[in-house]
């Protein structure tokens, strides 16, 4: 099985009729920051697959995992490879470095003699509940004064800037969104154990808006929107403002997008 990334670059290659030159992860990031300077700064997220510790890399499984071996023994006494791990400084194995004093900031997992694991992080820390010892991964891509090609005037003025608050306006809603563990998932959806869980599409409205439009709880009312015709029953929801319709998002029909678009054509649907 392979990464989509590979797939993708593979069927490029070959539509182009050039050798596949994409065969590590690092070299996918490093096409990133050269086309796209702003998020040069991934490239010290983390080590790149050189990385070793004493030339070893570093070791995924404690040595608690040594039971694998017995997993499949009713199948065949014969432990099938490890997979092999090409793109990151990890192994899947238990040989490898995981040692507390070992300079680098990524930890697989925690572990110490004598220690449950949430207490064997404190031997990788500084002080207990402190940083790790050799810096916290991970790196800031974004400053909030930096002005990006996306935005030259202003900067990132999402760090700053504080939306109005939400003002109602007479025949236009906007819609918030309503997510469902079973049913806003695309793929989740499909399987027949999440459907008889999922609930029914909806739109739910403020009782003032639901009065204004002449509708009751269970009318079908439709809207517009991108050349689509959606039709749905009314749900009647105290908690929502009015000037705003819920809708769940991700199920058939309604997609993500429509989160915090607005609606200018709601009415009761024809019969």
């Amino acid at each position: 099985m392979l990464e989509s990334w590979r797939w993708l670059h593979s069927l490029h290659s070959t539509l182009l009729s050039r050798e596949v030159d994409w065969t590590q992860l690092d070299h996918v990031i490093d096409a990133v920051v050269a086309k796209i300077p702003e998020l040069a700064g991934i490239k010290d997220a983390a080590p790149d697959a050189t990385f070793r510790i004493r030339g070893q890399k570093l070791a995924r499984e404690p040595h608690r995992y040594s039971g694998r071996t017995a997993m499949r023994a009713n199948i065949s006494v014969h432990e099938p490879r490890q997979p092999q791990d090409i793109d990151t400084m990890f192994t899947f194995s238990m040989e490898g470095n995981n040692q507390p004093t070992a300079h680098r900031s990524q930890v697989p997992f925690a572990w110490a003699p004598g220690w449950n694991s949430p207490q064997a992080w404190n031997k990788f820390q500084d002080e207990v509940g402190g940083k790790l010892r050799f810096g916290d991964p991970g790196v800031r891509l974004f400053e909030t004064s930096e002005r990006v090609r996306w935005c030259p005037r202003h900067g990132l003025d999402y760090f700053t800037s504080v939306p109005a608050r939400f003002q109602p306006q007479d025949g236009k809603w906007r819609i918030a969104p309503y997510y469902h563990l079973f049913g806003s998932d695309e793929l989740s959806q499909r399987a027949p154990v999440f459907q008889s869980r999922m609930p029914q599409p909806y739109i739910k409205l403020n009782p003032a808006d639901a009065a204004k439009l002449g509708v009751n709880a269970g009318t079908r009312v439709s809207f517009s929107y991108d050349g689509n015709t959606v039709t749905l029953p009314v749900e009647i929801a105290e908690g929502l403002t009015a000037g705003q319709v819920g809708l769940p998002m991700g199920m058939s029909g309604i997609a993500p997008v429509l989160a915090g678009a607005h609606l200018e054509d709601l009415k009761e649907a024809q019969q």
